[in-house]
């Protein structure tokens, strides 16, 4: 693991990437929120911008692309708006396809009573926080709190977690500025990459993985791919398992179209 400043930048090693994309053909996994699009204040606000969801739908014509996000995956479809793509939303535990593709993770789907107690529970509890917002998707509970007081996320996570601790069904996880509560089983980014890449390689021949995103809950799937790469977007300010970085969203898209070169020639 480096810090993410340690990591080579991906635009200047694009060679690195064509030697990778000769013998397998590569499964792009892309972020959404901090990878395709800015990180904002409210969540409902994120928007793709017009450049590069061309620049996506782009890439999609020539190699295989899966969207993966945290956001439920209704959201993150209607969000990016691109076509005959593979989608992971909540983290992986729901994901679309081409074909009419659709799986949801049983184990998960069991576990989904206990969001309907927690819930009503935690908004009780950090009412008095004030900026404290809820995003409640099928398979997982987003807790955010970037417009909460500094002096206040102490108690924040505190009542978060405490309230956690009461249903073993669940657990807890961090991202930029929010928690992301999850059923506690042994699913994460990097298992969704794995069934993805497992769905496609029965259809079309191995595939070579390769993961862009920015946030710690990425983590899971640069730590899974053995065989792939990932790239990290921006620093989340700890150690990362990616192998490569890209600065912002616009270096996103840079890349994104040194890629789509890269197929063109």
């Amino acid at each position: 693991m480096k810090a993410p400043k340690e990591l080579p930048s991906a635009l200047e090693k694009i060679e690195d990437f064509k030697q990778a994309f000769e013998s397998k053909k590569p499964l792009i996994f892309l972020d959404f929120d901090g990878t395709l699009s800015p990180i904002v204040e409210n969540h409902e606000d994120a928007e793709i911008s017009t450049e590069m969801k061309q620049t996506v739908e782009e890439l999609a014509e020539m190699y295989q692309v899966a969207i993966i996000s945290g956001r439920g995956l209704d959201d993150v479809k209607k969000k990016a708006g691109i076509q005959n793509i593979f989608y992971a939303g909540s983290h992986g535990y729901e994901i679309s396809g081409p074909g009419n593709f659709h799986e949801e993770n049983d184990e998960a789907q069991e576990v989904l009573p206990a969001f309907d107690d927690l819930e009503p529970k935690l908004k009780s509890e950090l009412k008095d926080i004030k900026g404290v917002r809820f995003e409640r998707k099928k398979f997982t509970l987003a807790v955010h709190f970037r417009q909460v007081e500094k002096e206040k996320e102490s108690e924040f996570f505190k009542i978060v977690k405490q309230c956690v601790e009461d249903f073993p069904r669940l657990k807890m996880g961090e991202g930029k500025k929010v928690v992301e509560i999850k059923p506690n089983i042994d699913w994460h980014k990097g298992k969704a990459v794995g069934f993805l890449m497992e769905k496609v390689s029965k259809d079309v021949g191995e595939m070579f993985p390769l993961f862009i995103g920015d946030d710690l809950t990425d983590e899971d799937a640069f730590h899974e791919m053995v065989n792939g790469i990932g790239v990290l977007v921006g620093d989340h300010g700890k150690k990362s398992y990616a192998n490569y970085s890209l600065g912002s969203v616009e270096e996103v898209e840079k890349f994104l179209r040194q890629l789509i070169q890269l197929k063109n020639g």
